[in-house]
């Protein structure tokens, strides 16, 4: 055999090892689904996060970076355009196998009906909701056991061992908010809809509507008119002006609530404490205790 054909016989070898020992890149939008996929791939992938978990999905624009990167990717998890619109353009570009597009999944979870009479919601932060959790890690799961079937048998067995870690959380968390389904409580970005309806609690109005839009006049007015509202959830990224001033005039504690989960470290039970820790604030926050009128 010519030398030459030897070289080239040997490269090609390399290639193809080099590409089955190469850890797919997993690209995904906003820290919940990086939690996600954290949780049933971890070490078997490269995930990289688009947006800093400082950034608001809703006002975010994609950067030359954030495009080099979707084009390396070999899996995009995102949530959809109702959350992330400034993505919409950049994922018609993507080959549609190798996008997950979490709100389009068939067994997520919409809000009810209200009694109103007003249409099933579309908020779109629907990782609050931990069934909603389930199925975007099962299909992120089930997505990289076909595509990287030397890696299948781990990442199964960290999908179950997920799901039976994450029915332990909701059951708990559940137990623990079971007596305070009662207590009203107002949202400052109204992010919390999917977490309240999975645990039947009662959120009576928000200061921001789910696209992060400053509510009217007139539901202002509407919240302040209200009684027996015992919590107001604040998040870390807005001014908290409004928030203090409905709390003083409700005599409503407050609560700082993430929903993203910019403060829990990253590893395998991240998206698990981030359920647990919302539970917990809420706990203390709906339960009744005095709360000190500020001057």
């Amino acid at each position: 055999m010519k030398p030459a054909v030897k070289r080239l016989l040997l490269l090609s070898t390399l290639f193809f090892a080099v590409q089955s020992w190469a850890k797919p890149l997993v690209v995904t939008t906003i820290r919940p689904m990086t939690m996600l996929v954290e949780a049933i791939a971890g070490d078997s992938v490269e995930i990289r996060q688009l947006l800093p978990d400082s950034e608001v999905p809703h006002h975010y624009s994609l950067r030359i970076a954030d495009r080099a990167l979707l084009a390396q990717s070999d899996l995009l998890l995102w949530v959809g355009p109702e959350l992330e619109s400034f993505l919409s353009k950049s994922v018609t570009a993507l080959r549609p196998e190798k996008v997950i597009t979490a709100s389009e999944l068939p067994n997520i979870q919409w809000l009810s009906p209200t009694p109103e009479g007003q249409a099933a919601s579309r908020d779109p932060h629907i990782w609050m909701n931990p069934n909603n959790g389930r199925v975007i890690a099962t299909e992120v799961a089930n997505w990289l056991a076909a595509h990287y079937p030397g890696q299948r048998e781990q990442i199964l067995a960290a999908q179950q061992r997920f799901n039976q870690q994450l029915n332990v959380v909701k059951a708990n968390t559940a137990a623990q908010l079971q007596a305070l389904r009662q207590p009203n409580f107002i949202v400052d970005h109204d992010a919390f809809g999917h977490f309240g309806e999975a645990f039947n609690l009662h959120q009576s109005g928000a200061l921001k509507t789910s696209t992060g839009l400053s509510s009217g006049a007139r539901d202002l007015h509407q919240l302040l008119s209200q009684s027996e509202v015992h919590c107001i959830i604040a998040e870390p990224r807005h001014n908290h002006d409004r928030v203090e001033q409905l709390a003083n005039k409700l005599k409503a504690k407050i609560a700082v609530i993430d929903p993203l989960g910019a403060d829990i470290p990253m590893d395998s039970n991240a998206y698990l404490q981030l359920i647990a820790t919302i539970g917990d604030n809420l706990t203390t926050c709906l339960s009744p205790t005095p709360v000190p009128v500020q001057p």
